[in-house]
């Protein structure tokens, strides 16, 4: 199994870096025959950040992106189950992503809530009450 920075993932998913986009294809297509990838949580919340801040996308292109990668054979995202739970949050009540997998992995290991003081998340994001 290989690591992947998030600036391979983008690669492979924009052509902002021509040069850079060949190599990373390259490398995806031995992905599930030759080898797995491992793409870590901090690596899914960086992808989202730089999609949307650095490369103009809207939150809804970036989580289909993102759910696009959860059905990518050979690479294997940390705790799946939970990415998948918080695409699905983000996307039905227009959440954060970061928002949703601070919940999904803080109820994960049985937190009984996640405290904030982020009214918007508060709202939408179960488990999420604010610290008042």
């Amino acid at each position: 199994m290989i690591g992947l920075d998030t600036n391979v993932v983008i690669r492979l998913l924009t052509d902002d870096d021509p040069q850079q986009r060949r190599a990373a294809l390259r490398f995806a297509e031995g992905l599930g025959h030759s080898y797995a990838a491992f793409l870590t949580l901090i690596g899914i919340v960086e992808l989202d950040w730089a999609l949307r801040s650095r490369l103009g996308y809207s939150k809804k292109d970036s989580l289909s992106a993102i759910g696009q990668l959860l059905q990518t054979r050979g690479l294997i995202i940390e705790h799946h189950d939970l990415v998948v739970k918080a695409v699905r949050l983000a996307s039905r009540e227009n959440a954060d992503l970061a928002d949703a997998l601070i919940a999904a992995r803080s109820l994960d290991v049985g937190c009984k809530s996640i405290k904030t003081f982020d009214k918007k998340a508060a709202t939408r994001v179960p488990g999420m009450e604010l610290l008042a």
